[in-house]
């Protein structure tokens, strides 16, 4: 009898990416999410906070791709997506292939300061998510 074992990918350790996005003042909380609704790193939320956050973040991102796809056509990808609110703003940006950057603020955050540090998060994300080649080649 074959039983079937779950197959599970390595977590990758993402806090790194997330430590100097924190650093910025009436930063709240960051996190890498994947475009179907999971996290892979987050700050310091509980995981159940974590989780529905990372199922409304993948609804909005789908709900952006299709509003830019449909008004600007398959030659516009998704930059960023904002939410303001009046306790503060979400930005969300791609990251590493199927991934994205949230970073939730403060009202009173320097929204040039978040999105310049989220972009240097994201580079080093990208080269962080990337599989090394494989040097062991004989069979």
């Amino acid at each position: 009898m074959n039983a079937r074992v779950p197959v599970t990918k390595p977590r990758i350790d993402l806090s790194f990416v997330l430590t100097p996005i924190l650093e910025v003042p009436d930063v709240q909380h960051a996190m890498v999410v994947t475009a179907d609704g999971f996290f892979e790193a987050h700050s310091g939320l509980d995981n159940e906070t974590a989780e529905k956050l990372s199922a409304v973040l993948a609804s909005l991102l789908a709900s952006a791709r299709g509003t830019a796809l449909t008004y600007y056509g398959d030659d516009s990808p998704l930059r960023q997506v904002m939410v303001e609110a009046f306790d503060g703003y979400v930005f969300v940006i791609p990251a590493a292939e199927g991934t994205y950057l949230a970073v939730f603020t403060g009202p009173g955050v320097a929204m040039d300061n978040v999105s310049y540090e989220m972009q240097k998060q994201v580079q080093t994300l990208g080269k962080a998510m990337v599989s090394p080649p494989r040097t062991d080649t004989a069979r």
